[in-house]
């Protein structure tokens, strides 16, 4: 999987009346050391799930983002795009818990 483009991923939906251009930006707040999720819609920004949440880890997001999505009119995320979502808040993270989070997939990839 590739993680190089982490910081925007695309959520497009061709198959919807008119097709929806949309990006999730993932986001982690030192200073509240919460994660959350910025939606953009062609462009502007949409909403913030986790705005009013508490998430204190990165996995806590991906649990509600396809209601999240839903209720903005964007389709629901495949397994690979929450995998490079994690990845996203994660990376946003950064220091030893990114790092940790590169050796685990390298190891996943040897076996």
């Amino acid at each position: 999987m590739d993680f190089t483009n982490i910081t925007r991923l695309p959520v497009i939906n061709l198959e919807s009346i008119e097709p929806v251009h949309a990006e999730l930006r993932p986001i982690y707040d030192p200073r509240l050391r919460t994660f959350s999720v910025q939606l953009w819609v062609s462009g502007e920004p949409s909403g913030i799930h986790g705005l009013i949440d508490n998430f204190q880890y990165a996995d806590e997001p991906l649990e509600a983002i396809d209601a999240f999505l839903a209720e903005h009119g964007v389709r629901a995320l495949t397994g690979d795009e929450a995998v490079l979502l994690y990845a996203g808040l994660v990376h946003a993270k950064g220091g030893p818990d990114w790092q940790i989070f590169q050796m685990q997939v390298a190891a996943s990839q040897q076996l």
